[in-house]
């Protein structure tokens, strides 16, 4: 979760040294996206314990075991050292450097604090209401504003990099405990550096469920797909609704949906969802990435308020050249709604949070925040009178939401059970 205790006893297993620097194992965090390993390390220098770092390690193989895998996934790595040189902005975590050491290859990473959109998302179900419409700006604007210096940065020569983060889904946006945002990887990131790796089959390289459907259908990828990812996680959070999950839809009715030469893209992408492993629902979401249509967008977004709304409709667009928002352009327009609404800084964002988080505590034990996450807690006095307001506020039925709402702006309430992430087929008569 958050930093490890200063009062840490030494005599740790040390995985490397780098000068005066050693690297010390904390914790497992499991498999990274290319066939790395994550670890979570603590520095130690001759003064004392210092931050802690996420390691992406690739063990040294022997000279039968080099594989095309481990020759990719190194490149892989390596690549994204490079790439990370010119991604210096305030809202996306530091890539530290690369590592050559007896036992294989390390890419030492910053280690963000905080909690997750995912987790966050998770949070309100178990408060029974979502976060306000001034937070979701905020944290739009911010992420936007990220993806806006991203996509327009250059080589030393001046030369577009063309960078697509192609993985702007909840997982990898936290609320740090100051309230900040901030992006926490490009790992799969495109982009046009010189010696990079060409993609052996198109495919999706992020989280399916927040992939573009041009990503989904193995077509060419540019800013416009970050920016449809961004939509859906910007819905979701919203309405806790998602367009490759409609509640209103089955599988089969969107299937009908589709045209002959729909089906055939569909087809095709699905073959390659199974030669590339995606996970056993993606040929449903490539389906309703296919089919869904503006009133399935209207419908997802019922409740929010029309600027809000507008801004969703405009980025959920079916075809890229329909989203005409830049990401510096989507950050202009949410902070002019912002600002509409009032002053809302980055210690309201963390109050929130703290807020939701007193509201929740006696309905979250069965929810385990991931290993790396951490760092924001509600003030002891807030949990417990957070608690008993939530209770109350069951036992009256009423909204978290603002009686001064206009009927048609009145926020969706949580289901009480888990997100749906799979779409089924119903069984035939």
């Amino acid at each position: 979760m958050s930093n490890p205790s200063d009062s840490r006893p030494a005599g740790s297993v040390v995985l490397f040294t780098n000068g005066e620097t050693s690297y010390e194992f904390f914790r497992d965090l499991g498999e990274g996206r290319v066939g790395e390993r994550l670890l979570l390390a603590q520095t130690r220098t001759p003064k004392g314990l210092g931050e802690c770092v996420v390691l992406k390690c690739l063990p040294l193989p022997t000279a039968a075991e080099v594989t095309e895998q481990y020759q990719r996934t190194r490149i892989r790595l390596e690549e994204e050292v490079r790439r990370a040189q010119y991604l210096r902005h305030p809202s996306i975590a530091r890539v530290h450097g690369l590592f050559e050491t007896e036992h294989g290859l390390c890419v030492a990473m910053e280690n963000v604090e905080g909690l997750s959109l995912h987790t966050l998302l998770a949070v309100a179900q178990a408060r029974g209401c979502y976060f306000s419409e001034a937070f979701t700006l905020y944290v739009g604007a911010e992420v936007a504003a990220a993806l806006a210096y991203a996509h327009a940065r250059t080589d030393d020569a001046g030369f577009p990099l063309g960078i697509v983060n192609r993985d702007v889904n909840p997982a990898r946006i936290r609320v740090g405990p100051h309230g900040e945002i901030r992006l926490t990887d490009f790992g799969v990131a495109f982009s046009r550096l010189a010696g990079r790796l060409a993609t052996s089959l198109p495919s999706p390289q992020g989280e399916v469920l927040y992939s573009a459907p041009e990503a989904l259908l193995g077509e060419a990828v540019d800013w416009r797909a970050d920016m449809f990812s961004l939509g859906l996680k910007l819905l979701e959070f919203s309405t806790g609704r998602h367009l490759y999950d409609p509640g209103h839809l089955r599988i089969e009715e969107v299937e009908a949906r589709a045209s002959k030469e729909e089906r055939e893209k569909v087809l095709a992408a699905s073959v390659a969802a199974l030669v590339t492993e995606l996970p056993a629902f993606a040929e449903d979401v490539i389906w309703c990435a296919m089919a869904f249509r503006s009133d399935d967008v209207e419908l997802a977004a019922r409740g929010l308020s029309v600027p809000l709304r507008d801004i969703l409709h405009t980025l959920l667009q079916r075809d890229p050249a329909d989203r005409v928002f830049t990401a510096a352009e989507l950050e202009l327009v949410m902070r002019s709604q912002l600002a509409r609404l009032g002053r809302y800084t980055r210690e309201d964002a963390l109050r929130e949070v703290q807020h939701a988080l007193a509201q929740a505590s006696d309905k979250l034990w069965d929810f385990e925040v991931p290993s790396d996450e951490g760092g924001i807690t509600p003030p002891v006095q807030e949990a417990w009178s957070g608690a008993a307001a939530t209770t109350a506020s069951s036992s009256r039925g009423t909204r978290c939401t603002s009686s001064s709402r206009a009927a048609d702006e009145v926020p969706t309430e949580p289901g009480a059970g888990p997100r749906r992430r799979t779409l089924t087929k119903q069984p035939t008569a």
